[in-house]
C-alpha cells in the first residue's frame, strides 16, 4: 500500500515530518498510524467477507444476476454465438496452392 508513491518521494515526506516533527515523537506517530492502517483493513476484509458470504445478499446476487442473464433450466444455456469469421476462410481439406519461387537477380549486378 504505497499510495501511488515513489521511494524518493516517501524519502522526502520522511524527512520533512523528521524535521517538523522531531525523532522522540516520530516512531510514535508512525506506530499509531500503522496500527490504524491495519484495523482500517481488517475492518474492510470483514465488511467484504460479509457481503461475499451472507445469505441475504447471496440471494439478492443470485436474484439480480438471475434478472440479467436469464437461464431457462429446460432449454440449456441457449445458442451458441457464431465463429469469428477469419480472414481466409478455406474449407476443411481444401488445398493452398504453393507460393511461386523469387525472381532471380538481374544479370550483371554484383553482390
Amino acid at each position: 500500500m504505497n499510495f501511488g508513491l515513489g521511494y524518493s518521494e516517501i524519502a522526502v515526506i520522511v524527512v520533512i515530518a523528521l524535521i517538523i516533527i522531531g525523532p522522540r515523537r516520530l516512531p510514535e506517530l508512525m506506530r499509531t498510524f500503522g496500527k490504524a492502517v491495519g484495523q482500517l483493513r481488517r475492518m474492510s476484509d470483514e465488511l467484504r467477507r460479509e457481503l461475499l458470504f451472507s445469505d441475504d445478499i447471496r440471494s439478492l446476487r443470485d436474484t439480480v444476476t438471475g434478472a440479467i442473464n436469464p437461464v431457462s433450466p429446460v432449454t440449456g444455456p441457449g445458442p451458441v454465438p457464431p465463429r469469428l469469421k477469419t480472414k481466409n476462410p478455406e474449407p476443411a481439406g481444401a488445398e493452398v496452392p504453393p507460393e511461386p519461387a523469387p525472381d532471380p537477380p538481374p544479370e550483371g549486378s554484383a553482390g
